[in-house]
């Protein structure tokens, strides 16, 4: 159990996971002729649910640790918040250039924009670039701890327009992005109800130590 601790810890091991997937997915097949009739509009496709997925992968990361807080796998996994948000955004980075491509030139490029899950997308995906971009140290003490964490909640609303965007994006999409939303959704409920729960138990706690010191012998 502990090789395995340390292997999931291992920042390497992180990295290669996530470019591991990008090479599987998208790279291979493409080098194989995988991506049928119109390879572009595959790999459109295939980029942009990796984003989502690993977007839903970072988010998942906080409430797991908060309802398994001795978990040592958990743990190990929660050292990678900062890699899997990144690779959040270069995967939205690549699905980006793919719809670039995939309109062709700057006409087809322009009558897409009044599309409005483009915007959903677009917006989305900006946030995802301002957190990548501040996902270091400097970016922490620069903000203060504070101000850092406000802004890195905005990836909430990132996986909200994000998922927004890809469930209007197409007939059958919608049926991709329930199956990151609900999860995600039920860990954030449990997440907060645990939370209430052990501030709940605390209070009854004080209270009751109160009750003790203050009732005379």
């Amino acid at each position: 159990m502990n090789c395995f601790v340390k292997i999931l810890a291992n920042k390497l091991f992180a990295l290669a996971i996530f470019v591991g997937v990008g090479i599987w997915l998208l790279v291979i097949p493409a080098l194989i002729g995988g991506l049928g009739t119109n390879p572009v509009e595959k790999l459109l496709h295939q980029s942009g649910e990796i984003a989502i997925w690993t977007l839903g992968a970072v988010l998942a990361l906080s409430p797991l640790r908060v309802l398994f807080p001795r978990s040592r796998v958990v743990g190990a996994l929660n050292r990678h918040r900062r890699v899997v948000g990144v690779s959040a955004c270069v995967y939205g980075l690549l699905h980006f250039a793919c719809h670039v491509l995939y309109e062709g030139d700057l006409d087809d490029l322009e009558r897409s924009l009044s599309k409005p899950f483009i915007w959903f997308g677009a917006a989305g995906l900006s946030i995802l670039i301002a957190l990548a971009l501040t996902s270091n140290n400097w970016s922490i003490r620069a903000l203060g701890g504070k101000n850092w964490k406000l802004l890195h909640r905005l990836a909430y609303i990132a996986a909200a327009l994000l998922m927004y965007h890809q469930s209007i994006a197409g007939k059958g999409r919608w049926q991709i992005a329930r199956w990151l939303l609900f999860p995600l959704a039920a860990l954030q409920i449990a997440r907060v109800t645990k939370t209430l729960l052990t501030k709940c138990d605390r209070t009854r706690s004080s209270m009751a130590a109160f009750r003790k010191v203050a009732t005379p012998s």
